[in-house]
Formats: structure tokens, C-alpha cells, sequence
């Protein structure tokens, strides 16, 4: 009589099937890449919003663009403030709205349109994040300067070369002193977001393991999933803090009425057209090697209008404004009758001149060294110059 149940040749059969089963998904998962090391394989270029919620609802957010060709980095602070027009509300509002009406994937959606570049990865950190994070790299290496140690604005941060914890590097990027400028507190904030990606790259061995990526992982809102933010820990361990470039975006301030209130907002000049183009260039070089040892330093200008075209120096100072000049001194040259916009350089190197005619397309590059002087180069419009480009 044959006896009942499963024939022991149908379970070996059915065991060898679930082993090769079992050692296929291994394979696979242990040579699956993810989007962040196809891009480093290509030589192609990461993108990503890089955004802090401070709780009384601030919300700081960087434009990262990093080259791991060349391990060259930028960096680009987009304030809360900027106008657009919300796409799902359709109206003009301020951008970080997106963010509170729709989440994280659709204001970054919103700040790409704004650069006119894509930009299809973004990470999100609020206070308890980030704190957590910066404690799980070992802090961040800082050179302070920029924050008081005396009076109603002290601060509990010592100057000098210090290492912040996560809850020392959250007083440092919500400061804001009294009388300090905008300007001032981006730099400050950029500076940290530097370092916080540079120790990224330098703790990536010590964050890569399984148990630890994931600690990591769970401080933010990442559209990456857990081996792509491995992978690009893995990636920024190049990334060399000193040769990040920094850039602000300019505009005007302009009074809207945005839902059902007023709000001032800030205006990208040229409808957002000069922003997009220093975007564009500035990621176009990061794919350079040969790229200056100076390329953050800043160049000191005056700009000077020898045309009768009302204004036009002043918005010739932030359009170089926005591409990091650092424009001191703004008026009308002694005829208003100049044919041929001149760059002339102070310094006597002719450096600092040559990049500043770059941005115009000035040919007129002229040397007057002048030691005592307080900019480094003088821009003096002339009537060949469209209030963009010299033609």
C-alpha cells in the first residue's frame, strides 16, 4: 500500500528551488546600485534641496550641486522669501509656501523651476533631526568669528577653531543678532551647511554600516532611499570645504497681497533670468578641472554709470552682486557720454578684472594700479552695454 503525504523527492526539489531562490535575491541585493552611484559612475553631477525647519517654522534651504568628477561643490541659499508663483495655488506667494501647502517633493519641484535646472533629489531635516545627525557625525569643525561673546546678544559659542555638537550647531544656525544683516546670517548659515556636508563625507565609513544607516537615515525626509544616502556619504568624502563655491540670490523686496494677506517678498532680478544664468555657469565649471585656487574670494567693486540711462549702475551692482562680487560703491562716472564700457583693474594682477569683464563680456580690460585704493576693480558703463551684456 502506498503511503500518504509528499513525495520526498517533490520536497528536495522544492528546497533546491527556494535555496537558488534565496542566493539569486542575495546576489541581487548585493550588486543592486542605486541612483546616487550611477550618477558617481557616469561622471554626472548630484543636485539636491537641502532644507532645516526650525521650529518656530524658518525654513533654511540650500541648493547643493556637487561634480564627483572633480569633486568640486556649490552651494546656493534660496530664502524663504522668494517670490513665485505657487503652481498649485496659482498665485504668487512666497516659495516656502509650496513646502507648507504640498510637502518637500513638490517645493522642490518648485525651487528646480526656479533655477531652471534640474534638481531631483532633496533631504529634509527639522530641529531633533538635524541635532541627532550632527551628534552621530562627532559635531562639526567650525572657525568661528561672526558671533558675539559680550553683551544681550551673547552666545554660548566660543570663537576660534571649535567643534559644535548637534545642539551648539542649532544656536549657531538660529541666530540672528540684532541689527545683523541678511547677508550676514546667509554667510554664517552656509558655512555651516558646508561643514555639515564635508562631515558627511569624512564619517561616511563610520555611518555606512547597516545599524548605523539607519539611525541616520531616520532623521530626515529624503526622496533617497537608505544605499543611495549611503552612497552619497560615500561621495562627498572628496568634497573640500575651502573650494565651495557660495552664492546668495539677488532681487528686489516688492509688497504683494498673497492669499489673504500682505507679504514682502523677494524678487529674483530679470524675472529670475540672471539667476538661472549664474546658475548655469557656475554648474558648467564645477565640471572643469582647472578650476582657480580662489574661487570664493571676494572681489571688491564699484560700479559707476557713464551713461544717461537712469539706474543703470545700480542694477548692474546686483546683477554682479549674484555672482558673489561684493559691489561697495555705486555711481555716475564724470561724463555721461561713455561709448565703450571699460573694466579697469586696481590691483595690478589683472585677475580680478578679467573675471569681472567675463560676466558682462566687457573687452575693454584696462590696468590702473592704484595701492591705496579700496576696491579692486572699477566698472565704468558705456552706451555699448544693454544693462546685461556688453554688445
Amino acid at each position: 500500500m502506498r503511503k500518504s503525504g509528499i513525495d520526498r523527492g517533490v520536497v528536495l526539489v522544492l528546497a533546491m528551488v527556494v535555496v537558488l531562490a534565496a542566493t539569486g535575491v542575495s546576489v541581487a541585493l548585493a550588486v543592486r546600485s542605486d541612483e546616487i552611484s550611477d550618477l558617481a559612475a557616469d561622471d554626472g553631477q548630484l543636485a539636491m534641496v537641502l532644507t532645516v525647519e526650525l521650529d518656530d517654522g524658518t525654513l533654511v534651504t540650500h541648493v547643493v550641486f556637487y561634480q564627483f568628477s572633480t569633486d568640486r561643490g556649490a552651494l546656493f541659499h534660496v530664502p524663504s522669501e522668494t517670490g513665485v508663483v505657487v503652481r498649485t495655488l496659482n498665485r504668487v506667494d512666497s516659495i516656502d509656501t509650496a513646502f507648507r501647502t504640498d510637502g518637500m517633493g513638490a517645493y522642490a519641484q518648485q525651487v528646480a523651476e526656479l533655477f531652471g535646472a534640474p534638481v531631483p533629489f532633496f533631504v529634509h531635516l527639522d530641529e531633533a533631526g538635524l541635532e541627532a545627525l550632527v551628534d552621530l557625525l562627532g559635531g562639526l569643525p567650525m572657525f568661528i568669528t561672526d558671533l558675539p561673546n559680550e553683551g544681550p546678544d551673547a552666545v554660548r559659542i566660543p570663537a576660534g577653531d571649535v567643534v559644535l555638537d548637534g545642539a551648539k550647531a542649532l544656536e549657531y544656525l538660529r541666530y540672528e543678532g540684532e541689527g545683523e544683516r541678511d547677508r550676514d546670517r546667509i554667510v554664517r548659515r552656509g558655512k555651516l551647511i558646508v561643514s555639515f556636508l564635508e562631515q558627511l563625507g569624512e564619517q561616511s565609513d563610520t555611518l555606512s554600516g547597516r545599524a548605523a544607516s539607519r539611525i541616520a537615515y531616520g532623521t530626515m525626509t529624503t526622496n533617497l532611499d537608505r544605499p543611495a544616502f549611503v552612497s552619497l556619504m560615500r561621495n562627498l568624502g572628496g568634497l573640500e570645504k575651502e573650494r565651495m563655491i557660495t552664492r546668495q540670490i539677488e532681487g528686489s523686496l516688492r509688497r504683494v497681497g498673497a492669499g489673504d494677506e500682505e507679504k514682502l517678498l523677494l524678487f529674483p532680478h530679470q524675472e529670475g533670468r540672471w539667476l538661472r544664468e549664474s546658475v548655469r555657469q557656475i554648474v558648467d565649471s564645477l565640471a572643469t578641472a582647472q578650476a582657480l585656487q580662489d574661487e570664493n574670494i571676494v572681489i571688491r567693486v564699484e560700479v559707476l554709470n557713464g551713461t544717461e540711462i537712469v539706474g543703470l549702475a545700480g542694477r548692474t551692482a546686483e546683477l554682479l552682486r549674484s555672482y558673489g562680487f561684493d559691489v561697495i560703491s555705486v555711481g555716475n562716472a564724470a561724463s555721461s557720454d561713455v561709448e565703450r564700457t571699460r573694466v579697469i583693474d586696481r590691483t595690478g594682477s589683472g585677475m580680478y578684472a578679467r573675471r569681472t569683464a567675463d560676466v558682462i563680456r566687457a573687452s575693454r580690460v584696462d590696468s590702473e594700479s592704484d595701492p591705496q585704493a579700496v576696491v579692486d576693480v572699477t566698472v565704468i558703463l558705456g552706451r555699448d552695454f544693454d544693462g546685461r551684456y556688453v554688445r
